[in-house]
């Protein structure tokens, strides 16, 4: 009698003890390892990519992306010479933002009849970083400007006189520009502004008042 009640008792309870099964939440499976990431294939050594720290940066563009900064840049304008124009300067960088620079420029045009020599000593202030980007640069200029008019003779049989005017001014000056500089080194400026005659003297009919430019184009090398 015992086992006939058991017997029952099983069949009635197995379709419960089948639902809750059903209703149960799976057992926790194992997971299942991933294979591991392969890495991409190197085909140019490290040494012949262009990089910071691993990241890729474009040829000649990793200086803009660092602090430090080469000290001494020496630079000439190129395209002066063509036209009887000669120009250079020297720079030395004296804190991230700040160079000093001195200049000199001597000119032989139209024959002869103009010539001159202009010096400057300046100090560039660069917003980015020194030798990059934009920069104001305050600085003192002196020019000195010689104009050969031509000759006249006084009289009759006379030998010919040569006229000319000299004009020598020294001022402040104010100059905006540019700098590129590349990871080799080598670099292009240019630079323009305004110049204010502080003291004047010549043959010229120039007064102390009058504003003057000054402006220059360079390609240099920094190191």
């Amino acid at each position: 009698m015992m086992n006939r009640a058991a017997v029952l008792a099983s069949l009635l309870l197995a379709p419960a003890l089948a639902s809750a099964d059903d209703l149960a939440p799976p057992s926790a499976q194992p997971p299942v390892p991933q294979p591991a990431a392969q890495p991409a294939p190197q085909n140019e050594d490290w040494s012949n990519v262009s990089h910071i720290n691993g990241q890729l940066v474009k040829v000649g563009e990793r200086n803009d992306y660092l602090y430090n900064y080469k000290r001494v840049n020496i630079a000439i304008d190129p395209i002066g010479p063509f036209y009887g124009y000669y120009d250079g300067s020297i720079s030395y960088g004296l804190t991230q933002n700040i160079a000093i620079s001195a200049s000199f420029s001597a000119w032989n045009e139209s024959g002869g009849n103009n010539t001159g020599y202009q010096a400057t000593v300046s100090l560039p202030v660069y917003f980015r970083r020194t030798y990059s980007g934009p920069f104001i640069e305050p600085g003192l200029i002196m020019r000195s400007t010689t104009n050969n008019e031509g000759s006249y003779y006084a009289c009759d049989g006379c030998d010919a006189t040569a006229t000319s005017s000299t004009d020598t001014w020294a001022g402040p000056e104010l100059l905006l520009g540019w700098h590129w500089t590349f990871d080799s080194g080598l670099n292009m400026v240019w630079a323009a502004g305004v110049a204010k005659h502080a003291t004047d003297s010549g043959d010229s009919m120039t007064t102390s008042d009058s504003p003057d430019v000054n402006a220059y184009f360079r390609v240099g090398y920094a190191f």
